[in-house]
């Protein structure tokens, strides 16, 4: 799959509008409402390619500049195929940062395991076996941080050049975050911002928890696209 065409570049997203773009589709909340039901299929993983398929399009229309980029939802078997990239490429990460803590952890507490069936006392061992949690709390923090703002660059190119492999491709998705990063640290906020105002689709008795949730993944996909459309692919 060829890579949208980027347009003019300098300047910075449009991040008021990352917010308003959905309600200038005319079916907005027919495509929110279907994205909400589809989100809250992700709860036994279901939804995930469909709802990943439907933000890599919309990454794609807004990178590609169209003028009212949320697709529909007429291709659910184009939308899961295309969602089966974005979702491999977000769990091999996911598993790969897992297994990296998993053996950290192990190397980390397991001479204190070691020592405490031995003949050293345990009143020596534990403020020891105290702070290696807490560093191993602290490089979970680090590394799922650390994940979580690189995450986006890796499901931005995997949408954008139709393959698994440009999702893992770390070099140029570290580039793209280098060369952009004002505006890709701008997408990061606007998503941040949208998480937390979704949490007040609790005041609706849980209704609109889903479609909100939904929403918010669309404007990360809205603020990423201008992020690429301002900045280009690297």
């Amino acid at each position: 799959m060829a890579t949208a065409a980027p347009g003019a570049t300098g300047g910075n997203i449009d991040f008021g509008r990352s917010f308003t773009f959905v309600g200038e589709d005319p079916d907005w909340i027919k495509k929110i409402l279907i994205g909400g039901a589809f989100t809250l299929a992700c709860a036994v993983l279901v939804g995930v390619p469909f709802v990943l398929g439907y933000f890599s399009r919309t990454l794609r229309n807004v990178a590609g500049g169209a003028a009212t980029p949320l697709p529909e939802w007429d291709d659910l078997g184009g939308l899961f195929e295309e969602g089966l990239r974005p979702t491999a490429v977000y769990l091999l990460h996911v598993l790969a940062l897992m297994v990296v803590l998993a053996v950290f952890g192990g190397a980390l507490l397991l001479p204190f395991f070691v020592l405490s069936g031995g003949k050293n006392p345990a009143g020596a061992i534990e403020p020891l076996a105290a702070l290696a949690i807490l560093a191993l709390y602290a490089v979970v923090m680090l590394l799922s941080f650390a994940l979580a703002a690189y995450l986006p660059a890796a499901l931005m190119r995997a949408a954008l050049r139709g393959s698994v492999g440009d999702g893992f491709a770390w070099r140029e998705n570290l580039g793209f975050i280098r060369d952009n990063l004002a505006n890709y640290v701008l997408a990061l906020v606007s998503y941040l911002l949208a998480s937390f105002l979704a949490q007040f689709g609790l005041l609706l008795c849980c209704v609109g928890v889903f479609p909100a949730m939904f929403w918010s993944y669309l404007v990360l996909a809205f603020a990423l696209g201008q992020t690429f459309r301002l900045g280009g692919a690297s």
